[in-house]
């Protein structure tokens, strides 16, 4: 039987060699991950990203301001995740506004800081590997 596949985008938030992550809550897996979301039908990847970082970081931006990295697939036991990554690029920082109905928490990482961590979302560290942050370790 085939899995289904659920699309979900995420941006790399970058200022000053950092990229922003967010701590999602215990009931929802206790781990760190970019700011992202499924996308809406009738949403392109690109129109996702920018929904899902205002709607996660407060900031708004538009879809001329991401750049599009690539796409990771993650296989869960019951369903396939498509996660095709973005990228914004902050020429001063944010006042991250996260919502505490979704996250516990966040903060400004290197690549480094953040390939280090055991608590990232399935997948983290080999989408840091893909999208050139580290080298293949």
């Amino acid at each position: 039987m085939e899995k289904s596949k659920v699309r979900v985008v995420g941006t790399f938030i970058e200022h000053d060699g950092k990229f922003l992550i967010l701590r999602r809550r215990p009931d929802d897996g206790d781990c760190w991950g970019l700011p992202a979301g499924g996308v809406n039908k009738g949403e392109t990847d690109a129109q996702a990203a920018v929904r899902e970082i205002f709607e996660e970081t407060g900031y708004q931006t538009k879809e001329s301001d991401i750049e599009y990295l690539t796409q990771i697939d993650i296989e869960y036991p019951k369903f396939i995740c498509e996660f095709p990554a973005f990228r914004l690029r902050l020429a001063k920082a944010i006042e991250v506004k996260h919502n505490p109905d979704e996250h516990i928490g966040y903060k400004w990482v290197t690549p480094e800081e953040c390939h280090a961590m055991k608590d990232l979302i399935k997948g983290f560290h080999e989408l840091l590997v893909m999208v050139g942050y580290m080298k293949n370790i």
